[in-house]
């Protein structure tokens, strides 16, 4: 095709020219006006009339291989004016006709149905169409949008194309050009409404937050058009919605036109876009802000945020909270000396240590289960990997008398009931689960965990990860850290190594938003006669980062040797003869380490752990038994029970 073929009066020997245009030309008082601007340049020969209520245009290398489309499109051969209905509903999204003009909207009927359509342009052709039927509802079973069909040989590129302008009118590149991209075309055309230029929207809006892979909805990238034009922009400001698929489309788009280079446009709280921006919205009762508003956000743009860098316009959500709220403490276990110590939340990395027989495992047991029962209503549930306590029924029935106070065994004097033993189960059996996999059952998580190294840091992630995924669990227990099959290659040190894994551990919490506890045995401890000093963070075998990084760091020690009074000793005692075991021996509880100032405070208290794992404060019951001896030497019930005593009557303060 020629331009001659389509009555366009040429110019030999120029390339971009002015002349009258054939199709409204001859209807005019200037009838000689030239108001038709050709380019002629290879493989780039377009036309377009630059009278508004004309627009006629075209492309000469492109036109023929679209002339379908054109057709489907009920594009009329020029610009008419659009009915009531239509000006209504652009006028309720905040556009005018100059914008809808500039846009080339038009409008048919179908069904009944007013149709708003929008084209698609490649230099000055129609290659497409989206349609919006200005009269849905969702008791309608056809669609409120819908394009062309591709078997008519459609594009999906960007709408808006055809608008863009890269030079002045000298033909000279413009620097600093700036192209914005917005998710929808009423987010675009709100931006030519409000003055600006150089917009365009993405053809298929935001990505479905379930999809997989994006070739289908990124495939325009692709595209020689759109690459060139694309190409010539150096910023790039991202106008998407603000819901999660706004910024999955928005985190895509960073990826492909380089995150440098882009910018990202964000709204006033509670609205989800700039259309909502400048015209409001009633259902949800936000009010237009108008060209003002929409200049405000162009102006507040901020640059595209990426891993590692946050500003504080990014976690706007978070500053609130403590802003209403302050710095809260963790959870708490319900027994007030020890939330002093510490309290724990979701993201934290605990450490506990202590010497052999010290009771760490005992002591952490019962307060994971005191910590579920005081929050019982927030459902807790624990992972914990402790091969130290197998088998694993041990540690089960273990978890059911803490929670008790009962014996699991029948037939004692302390056992638990049956509807006791039914109840502990059914509590066991919601809130923990024990990782307990060997060589001849585990799960390979898709090949990821071997045979050989079924308790690796990376299976038993995987076994977290999958608990997370299903139980939403809220921590973790591992114990002890020397039963995890560690990997540690030759060339690093031990040193390197344990800190580089308890990087692993923290980047693991904060990325699936758990809480984790981990049991690690102190080096050799040196002896205060024949009972061991208590230890501290730093005498835990490997690296000073044991203190150093973790959040809170538990030091949990028994005095387990007593010297005996110098007159209980015989003449010529060897040292080990002048030492009694303290089988009662108060177990001391020290927060050694706690990085935030709301979880707790350092210091000590001690505790006195009763038959079955329980434990209770040692002043606290001290003062009890006295008030006790006190009250039955005055009533003369010597019979009375133990605040800590349960029986049957007792068993609805039980969690079940």
């Amino acid at each position: 095709m020629t331009f001659e073929e389509l009555g366009i009066k040429t110019k030999p020997g120029l390339k971009r020219y002015a002349t009258i245009c054939p199709q409204c030309s001859k209807n005019r008082k200037k009838s000689t006006a030239p108001c038709l601007t050709v380019n002629d340049e290879v493989d780039n020969r377009w036309f377009k009339c630059n009278h508004t209520e004309c627009g006629w245009s075209g492309n000469l290398d492109i036109m023929e291989k679209f002339d379908k489309v054109k057709k489907e499109s009920k594009m009329p051969p020029q610009q008419r004016a659009l009915t009531m209905p239509v000006m209504e509903y652009l006028k309720k999204r905040g556009l005018t006709l100059t914008t809808a003009r500039k846009l080339k909207l038009y409008e048919f009927q179908q069904g009944g149905n007013t149709i708003l359509a929008w084209p698609v342009f490649q230099y000055f052709t129609i290659v497409n169409a989206k349609f919006l039927n200005i009269n849905w509802h969702d008791k309608l079973k056809s669609l409120k949008w819908w394009q062309l069909s591709q078997d008519l040989g459609t594009k999906i590129i960007p709408i808006g194309m055809h608008l863009l302008r890269t030079h002045d009118k000298d033909g000279n590149r413009i620097i600093g050009n700036r192209l914005i991209w917005t998710e929808g075309e009423i987010d675009m055309a709100t931006w030519y409404e409000c003055g600006y230029e150089n917009i365009i929207s993405v053809p298929q809006g935001a990505p479905s937050i379930k999809a997989k892979d994006f070739k289908k909805e990124f495939a325009y990238f692709d595209d020689p058009y759109v690459k060139s034009q694309v190409s010539l922009f150096d910023i790039h400001y991202l106008s998407v919605d603000s819901d999660e698929a706004g910024k999955r489309l928005a985190e895509h788009l960073g990826i492909l036109l380089g995150k440098d280079k882009c910018r990202i446009v964000r709204y006033p709280i509670g609205y989800k876009d700039i259309n909502e921006v400048s015209a409001g919205s009633e259902e949800k009762g936000l009010a237009p802000l108008g060209k003002k508003g929409v200049d405000e956000c162009y102006v507040n743009i901020v640059s595209f945020p990426i891993k590692g860098i946050i500003k504080a316009s990014y976690i706007n959500d978070d500053l609130r909270k403590i802003r209403e709220d302050g710095f809260t403490p963790g959870l708490k276990c319900g027994i007030p000396e020890v939330d002093r110590l510490f309290t724990v939340k979701r993201k934290l990395l605990m450490v506990v240590t202590g010497i052999p027989s010290a009771g760490k495992s005992t002591w952490i047991r019962w307060w994971v289960v005191e910590l579920i029962r005081y929050n019982i209503d927030l459902g807790l549930k624990f992972a914990m990997f402790t091969p130290e306590n197998r088998p694993v029924a041990r540690e089960y029935a273990k978890i059911a008398e803490a929670l008790t106070g009962f014996s699991v065994k029948k037939g004692m004097n302390n056992s638990m009931s049956d509807e006791q033993y039914r109840k502990s189960m059914i509590f066991v059996e919601k809130h923990f689960f024990i990782i307990s996999p060997d060589k001849i059952n585990f799960e390979d998580f898709g090949g990821q965990v071997k045979q050989e190294a079924v308790n690796t840091t990376k299976s038993i992630q995987n076994y977290l990860i999958y608990l997370i995924k299903t139980e939403n669990i809220f921590g973790y227990i591992i114990d002890a850290w020397n039963k995890i099959e560690h990997e540690q290659p030759k060339y690093m040190s031990e040193t390197n190594f344990i800190s580089q894994q308890l990087d692993k551990w923290i980047d693991f919490n904060e990325y699936y938003d758990v809480f984790g506890c981990i049991i690690a045995h102190p080096r050799k401890i040196d002896q205060q006669g024949m009972s061991y000093k208590m230890p501290s963070l730093y005498d835990i075998k490997g690296t000073s980062a044991w203190k150093e990084k973790v959040d809170i760091g538990l030091v949990i020690h028994r005095y387990m040797m007593r010297k005996k009074e110098q007159e209980d000793i015989p003449d010529g005692a060897e040292e080990d003869e002048k030492w009694f075991v303290v089988r009662n021996a108060p177990t001391i509880i020290w927060s050694e380490k706690i990085r935030f100032e709301e979880l707790g405070v350092m210091d000590k208290i001690k505790m006195e752990m009763k038959a079955w794992g329980q434990f209770h404060v040692f002043e606290r019951k001290q003062k009890k038994k006295t008030e006790n001896k006190a009250m039955q030497q005055q009533t003369g019930d010597i019979t009375q029970k133990s605040i800590f005593e349960i029986d049957d009557e007792d068993s609805d303060d039980l969690p079940f």
